[in-house]
């Protein structure tokens, strides 16, 4: 965890900038940052003004300010995709999974994917793969279940966990 410098918003460590005002892990504040509700009107104001190349920067700017709660994710014939909750829209698509049946596990900062007997770990902000795993010698086919105690919202498993802490 770290502390925005500018804001005093508490990030998980996987976060490069603070989602709230835009301010870097060094304190460095990007004067174009917008949040992403006023981002959106403001770029669609001038997309066509701005060089292509420039457009990309800018909209993964937008997409690091959203948070993993305005996302919706979807996997569908070995893709993965990111939805934001309010709009629908696109976030980011990833397309190097394998073909076939997605099961996907959000696990805290991490996005789970099996797909035909591979895992991916998908950073669940930008969609890119940190780690892939083939899972050789497993077979093929989507797995019947994909847990982690870091992926439930149980509060029977928070419990658990903090009695294990506790009677460490």
């Amino acid at each position: 965890m770290w502390e925005c410098r500018k804001c005093h918003e508490r990030l998980e460590d996987s976060f490069e900038v603070c989602w709230n005002c835009g301010t870097s892990k060094e304190g460095v504040e990007d004067p174009t940052f917008a949040k992403a509700e006023e981002g959106d009107k403001a770029a669609e104001a001038d997309a066509r003004s701005i060089p292509a190349d420039q457009r990309k920067v800018r909209s993964r700017r937008r997409a690091s300010a959203r948070t993993m709660a305005q996302l919706i994710y979807v996997g569908l014939n070995g893709y993965v995709l990111a939805l934001d909750r309010d709009t629908g829209e696109i976030v980011w698509s990833n397309k190097e999974m394998r073909s076939g049946y997605v099961s996907l596990l959000l696990d805290g900062d991490r996005l789970i994917v099996s797909t035909n007997g591979y895992m991916y770990c998908l950073d669940p902000l930008t969609g890119r793969i940190r780690w892939h795993n083939p899972l050789t010698g497993y077979g093929r086919g989507a797995p019947t279940a994909l847990i982690s105690v870091r992926g439930q919202r149980s509060a029977n498993l928070i419990q658990q966990a903090a009695d294990d802490v506790a009677s460490d």
